[in-house]
Order: structure tokens, then sequence, then C-alpha cells
């Protein structure tokens, strides 16, 4: 254990602050979910993880790096901390809810809103549609799915349809707990077709994302609408999750100096797992300390900020290609061929350089810390969606920066249009 640590000082440091705040977390019954706590969780495990140095290109980080992601950190939780330090000044004799539904909720038109469900469905299903009209079948079934599921693949405007799987999951999600849906037997409909489009996403378009994103979206909306998921399940997930590394990492070190195809080809399987996530951490590090020769993205003025608001009218593509900016997938920063994700911060950097590193996860933390309170203590449809969409990108976004993408911007427009129609006056219920 000794030697593990002294091989692994920051990976020992990152997992038990994980551990600790599993413990505070479980000791003083508060919700994991939690802007907060979310945000720290995922940020330390997942560096955890990426400073195993399983490949060489996760490299240590830079001073600079450091104080980046040490920066936001401390930034999003301090918003989260001042939030509910002045929410106490304000209102100290109220107690947010912190295992009931709230007292108060408005009436919800749950027969349009399982209507304006199916039309999404629909809608993806005609994307299912175009997908089979190129491949022939399910890609999950084709033989090759790493060549269909290939950028050299043009599906059109399918490729907006199929990848809304997680919209639907989240529309019929909702209608399955009887805490908010008093209609039965929408409740029972949408236990069917909810866990069915998760499956159905994966053979259809093989991806990561989508899964994460579908399984995410019911996890966090069985948290808050059926049962708190307890934290010793957390833990043992985290202790799965730490101990299968563990395991990846001693059965690569078996094919160290074996020069057989089957050593490749065991070491590939292995460490590519860790490549998901350890390259938006070694990107990261490139980016912000770039090499003399390197040629480095420019600087967007804020510009690109605005993308995935704008991105279906075309004026950011225009830019970017006029500008010579990157598109999504920073192709400019990447250290590996094919490993292209940088997280959140390398957006925010570029867009608006280091003050924008902690004052956009500042700003963000002090959002979702509302969005959270108003939750606890009047859980409608429209605030438990809304939270559980901008709560999921929390927590990935080491991964993914989702406020850069139109589409994610087209389903929170959906979210509200759908929960606005359904909602009327508000209804005390006991």
């Amino acid at each position: 254990m000794l030697a593990w640590i002294c091989e692994y000082p920051e990976t020992t440091v990152l997992a038990l602050i994980v551990v600790g705040l599993l413990f505070y977390i479980w000791r003083m019954k508060k919700d994991f979910f939690a802007p907060a706590s979310v945000y720290i969780f995922f940020q330390c495990f997942t560096l955890s993880i990426a400073y195993l140095q399983m490949d060489k290109a996760m490299t240590p980080f830079h001073l600079k790096t450091w104080g980046v992601w040490i920066g936001a950190l401390v930034s999003f939780t301090s918003a989260c901390l001042l939030y509910q330090w002045v929410s106490a000044q304000r209102n100290p004799l109220r107690k947010e809810a912190e295992d009931g539904f709230g007292k108060v909720q408005r009436f919800y038109n749950w027969n349009w809103h399982f209507v304006f469900a199916c039309a999404i469905l629909l809608l993806y299903l005609v994307g299912i549609y175009g997908i089979i009209k190129v491949v022939g079948t399910l890609i999950l079934f084709s033989g090759d799915p790493s060549h269909w599921t290939s950028p050299l693949i043009n599906y059109g405007y399918y490729s907006q349809l199929y990848s809304s799987a997680p919209l639907v999951v989240m529309l019929f999600g909702i209608a399955m707990f009887k805490s908010v849906n008093p209609v039965r037997w929408i409740r029972w409909v949408s236990r069917v077709i909810a866990p069915s489009i998760c499956v159905l996403s994966i053979c259809a378009y093989p991806s990561r994302t989508t899964l994460f994103m579908c399984v995410g979206f019911l996890a966090i909306l069985f948290n808050y609408l059926r049962k708190r998921i307890p934290v010793l399940l957390i833990a043992a997930l985290l202790a799965l999750g730490i101990s299968a590394f563990v395991f990846v990492a001693s059965a690569r070190s078996q094919y160290v100096g074996n020069n057989s195809i089957q050593s490749m080809t065991m070491d590939a399987a292995m460490t590519m797992p860790y490549r998901y996530v350890a390259n938006n951490y070694w990107n990261l590090d490139y980016v912000l300390n770039p090499r003399n020769d390197q040629h480095i993205h420019s600087f967007t003025y804020g510009v690109d900020f605005f993308a995935g608001m704008l991105e279906y009218s075309g004026v950011p593509g225009a830019i970017r290609t006029s500008m010579g900016w990157d598109g999504l997938f920073n192709k400019s920063v990447e250290k590996i061929p094919g490993y292209n994700t940088t997280g959140y911060l390398w957006e925010v950097y570029k867009d608006f350089g280091l003050p924008g590193c902690f004052l956009f996860p500042f700003l963000a933390g002090l959002a979702l810390s509302v969005l959270y309170a108003r939750m606890n203590r009047e859980r409608t449809p429209r605030q438990v969606m809304f939270y559980v969409f901008f709560i999921y990108f929390v927590g990935f976004w080491f991964f993914l920066a989702g406020y850069k993408q139109g589409l994610f911007w087209a389903w929170g427009v959906l979210i509200f249009a759908i929960s606005s129609i359904c909602m009327a006056k508000r209804k005390r219920i006991a």
C-alpha cells in the first residue's frame, strides 16, 4: 500500500477527497446529486483515474493546469456555499426539503405530456429509420459497427433525430413516478418505453455518450422522484470501478515487453477505457502549456461561446470557417490523433481566457444552486427535468461542454415548451 501511495501520490490524494466526500454525505445525510457534490466527486474521481498514467500521453500537470483545475473547482464550490449562506441569512427559519417532494406543485396535464412525449418518440423512430435506410439494419448488428459510426458516413438530418434518445428517456422517465404523475396507465407505459429506448439506442447507433445520458437521466430522476440512492451503493460502485482499473493496470503490466500480436491487442483492449477518461486531462494540459513550435487554437473573443445557441442559424459555422477555428471536436489540439476531448475548461479558456475559467464555474454554480433550492421547495416536472438535465452536464463537464452543441439547446427549448403547455394554475396538495 505504501509503495502504491509513493508511486501514485496524486491519485491517492484525489481518491481520499472522493472517499471523504462520500463519508460526509452519508454521515450528514446529504444529497449526493447536489451541485457541489457532483462537481467535486466527478472531477476528483476522473482525474484520480487519469493520474494512474496508464498511457504515456498522460504526463503530469504543469503548474498552470493545476491552477486552472483547482481554481475552477474552488470557484464552483464557493458559489454553492455562498448561495446557501445568503439563503440562510435571509430565511433563517426555512429548511429546504431534503427528503420530501415539496408541499406545493403546479397542476400538470399528464395526458398532454404523454402526447408530446409520443411525438418526440415518433421523431426519434424516424431517425432510426434513417439508420436502417443507410445501413440495412441496426448498426450493432451490421457486423462492422466502427465503419457505420465513422464520421465519414453522413446520415444527414437523421443524425439529429436518432441522437435524441436521451430526450425521449427524459420525457417518459419523469412520467414513470407516482410522486409526480397520478395517471397510472401513463406510468406503466412509460416504464416500458424509457428502458426500451436505452437498449434501442445502443443497438441503433452505439454511443457511450448517449448511453451515459439515458442511464444518467433515469438514475437522477429515480433519486428525486422515487427514493434517494444510498451513498453506500455509490461507494460500492466506486470501489468496483477502482478495482476494475487496478485490475486493468495489473493485467496490462503482465504484457510489458511482449512483442506478439496478442500482446498489442490486449494492450489496446486494456487501455482504451482509460484513454477515454484521461485524454480529457492530457489534452487540457497540452493546450494550456503549448510547446514553442505548437500551433494553438486562436482566442475566440467570447464569440464561440454562443455557437450552440445559434448553431441551426448557420452563423457559428460560417464564423468558424472564416476565422479558422475548430469545430466541436478540437482537432487542432489533440495530443494523440483520435482522442480529441478537452472538457469544458479548455472551451472556456479559448473563449474568455484565464478569468473565464474562474468566473464561468462561479456563475454556473450559483445558477445551479438557485435551481436546486427551488426544486426542493416546489418539485414541478419542469424544474425536475431541467435540474436533471443541467446536473448531468456538471457531472460530465470533464468530458463534454454541452452548451456548445445546438442539439442540447433544442432539447432545452422542447422541455420548456412542453412543460409550459402542460402546466396550469397552482394547486396545493396535502
